[in-house]
């Protein structure tokens, strides 16, 4: 008999790219396994435990034969009325539960989103550095990612003229992140607003990942954009439970947008995942309707955590970081680590995969955000982990100057 040689599969294969950070997750995942005592600095999940009022609603929930039936595509009217609700309360914009679609987490509602607003060809624009993410459903959604570069001098933060360059008449989307993963960043209001009113001078759409609203520590926070653009002719909104709520298994997010958007999407999931486990729906429900005391708790931690890194990175041979002021994350120049002075160590994917292997810290390497000669570091994890993984990369920085 002869074989037939395999049938080519979609060409989608060599233009996605796996997720980075989940890439150094399992390596971490698969050290630990194996007895070493690996520290993790690359998941971007805070280390708490859901609320208890969230498992509660979960236990109840599952013993509710309702729940094990098909619901709504666009989610739980009751969650979706608490999510309005929590949006005026918190975020200061009115938002209908008619126009919010749950989804399965934030990588679901941002795919969806693009899914629903771009054309072949149509670009989007996206400051670098950037969630792995965007760039990917981007591609997966038939668009064409197009980067601003950042500069650790302006606090990686774009500027109108960034975006005047590299503007053309396929631009579409401006995909926008305050606080920024992976550097912290947070745009002042001033700085937002000039953005936001270049974006509807434009006549693009602007698809804010607020997933990090809650998280800012100092400073002034970030107004989102639908505060401005009150009938989302051009704002379309991401957000979810996992990181205010340290809700990341649940899998619990959402997309605010006009009617139109709304609608392709509730067709897109309609024929992708249905509804969301209604289980996961009245946890994320139970979440929202008891507040933030649960989430400032977990401030005070990551603002000590915050405090604590900063100081030791910067006290580091050079190593450095800005001020990162929200979200848990610094982004951390090593670029003079990536330069051969360790052997085989030529690139901030090398230093990383060094400090792993050799130190058993893992950190997520630049280039996947777009920023070679970079690492992310996320200090949502213990206090104790927190100091001895950065007792252990000191260590290492000081084995290489002998």
């Amino acid at each position: 008999m002869t074989l037939n040689v395999m049938t080519e599969i979609s060409k989608l294969d060599q233009i996605i790219k796996p997720s980075g950070t989940m890439l150094i997750s399992n390596k971490a995942r698969e050290l630990r396994e194996k007895g070493k005592p690996v520290i993790g600095f690359g998941a971007g999940e805070p280390d708490f435990a859901s609320p208890e009022y969230v498992v509660k609603a979960a236990i109840n929930a599952a013993k509710d034969p309702k729940n094990h039936k098909y619901s709504p595509v666009a989610g739980l009217e009751s969650l979706r009325k608490a999510i309005s609700n929590s949006v005026m309360s918190h975020s200061k914009y009115a938002v209908e539960p008619s126009n919010i679609v749950v989804t399965n987490g934030g990588k679901q509602a941002i795919l969806t989103a693009l899914m629903s607003l771009l054309d072949r060809g149509d670009e989007v624009i996206i400051p670098s550095p950037y969630w792995t993410t965007y760039p990917e459903a981007t591609l997966l959604a038939g668009g064409k990612p197009r980067f601003i570069e950042t500069s650790k001098e302006n606090d990686f933060k774009i500027s109108i003229n960034d975006l005047e360059k590299i503007k053309t008449d396929k631009s579409k989307v401006l995909i926008w992140c305050s606080p920024s993963n992976p550097t912290g960043v947070v745009y002042a209001k001033n700085e937002a607003e000039e953005i936001y009113d270049w974006v509807f001078k434009n006549n693009m759409w602007i698809l804010s990942d607020e997933l990090y609203e809650h998280l800012i520590y100092e400073g002034e926070t970030t107004p989102s954009p639908a505060i401005i653009d009150k009938d989302l002719n051009n704002t379309v909104i991401v957000n979810g439970v996992s990181k205010a709520y340290a809700m990341t298994g649940w899998r619990v997010g959402w997309l605010i947008a006009n009617n139109k958007v709304i609608n392709l999407a509730k067709k897109i999931q309609s024929q992708a995942t249905s509804n969301v486990s209604n289980i996961s729906q009245l946890a994320a429900e139970a979440a929202l309707t008891n507040g933030l005391e649960i989430t400032q708790k977990m401030k005070i931690a990551f603002d000590r955590r915050r405090r604590f890194a900063l100081e030791k990175i910067n006290a580091i041979n050079y190593l450095s970081c800005i001020k990162a002021t929200g979200a848990f994350y610094l982004f951390v120049d090593v670029s003079h680590y990536c330069t051969g002075l360790i052997p085989a160590v030529n690139s901030s994917d090398d230093f990383c995969n060094w400090l792993l292997e050799k130190y058993f810290i893992a950190f997520v390497p630049g280039e996947v955000f777009g920023a070679p000669g970079y690492m992310r570091l996320s200090y949502a994890l213990n206090d104790e982990d927190l100091s001895e993984g950065l007792n252990r990369l000191e260590k290492a920085i000081k084995d290489i100057s002998g």
